[in-house]
C-alpha cells in the first residue's frame, strides 16, 4: 500500500518500536504526574465501561436490574442474526456490521461521530474520485489518527512545561 518492500517496512518497524518504547517511557510518567491516573485523571473511556460493568456483575446477575436481563437476550439474539446475515448475504450493503455496533457502543461519542464523518467524507470522495480516493483514503485516514495521537502526547507536554495554559 505504501510502496515499500516488506523487508523495508520491517526495519522501519524494528527501528520504530525502541523509539516508541522509549517515548512511552518517557511520557507515562510526566502525564502520571500532571494529570494523574483513574478518577479524575486519565484513563481509558472503554476501560472505565468494562469497570462499570465488572462491578455490577461481582454482585452476580441477581445485582442486574430484569430490563438488564432482557436487553441482554435482545441484544445477544440480534447479534448473533446479524452475524449470520453477515456470513451468508451475498449482498451486505444493508447489513449493519455486528463488530461496529459493538464498538459503538464502548468507544466515547466523540470518536464515533469523527468516525462517521471520516466515513461519509471517503464515501463522497469515492463517488466522486474513485481512482485517487483507493490510493489517499487509507493513508490519509491513518495519518489522521497517528497525528491525533502525537497531538495527544504534545498538548500535556506543552502544559507541563508551561507553554501552553491548562
Amino acid at each position: 500500500m505504501v510502496g515499500s518492500s516488506p523487508r523495508y517496512l520491517t526495519y522501519m518497524q524494528l527501528l520504530a518500536t525502541p523509539v516508541g518504547a522509549a517515548a512511552v517511557a518517557w511520557m507515562y510518567p510526566l502525564l502520571r504526574e500532571q494529570y494523574g491516573v483513574g478518577k479524575g485523571g486519565l484513563s481509558a473511556p472503554i476501560s472505565r465501561k468494562w469497570a462499570g460493568f465488572a462491578e455490577i456483575l461481582a454482585g452476580g446477575i441477581s445485582a442486574l436490574p430484569t430490563s438488564a436481563l432482557v436487553a441482554l437476550v435482545v441484544a445477544s439474539l440480534l447479534g448473533i442474526l446479524l452475524a449470520v446475515l453477515e456470513m451468508t448475504v451475498k449482498d451486505k450493503t444493508w447489513v449493519p456490521s455486528p463488530t461496529g455496533i459493538g464498538i459503538g457502543m464502548l468507544v466515547p461519542f466523540a470518536v464515533i461521530v469523527t468516525m462517521v464523518i471520516g466515513g461519509l467524507v471517503a464515501l463522497v470522495w469515492t463517488k466522486k474520485s474513485p481512482k485517487s480516493s483507493a490510493f489517499y483514503v487509507i493513508p490519509l485516514a491513518s495519518g489522521l489518527i497517528a497525528g491525533e495521537a502525537l497531538v495527544a502526547v504534545i498538548v500535556p507536554l506543552l502544559v507541563l512545561t508551561g507553554r501552553l495554559k491548562g
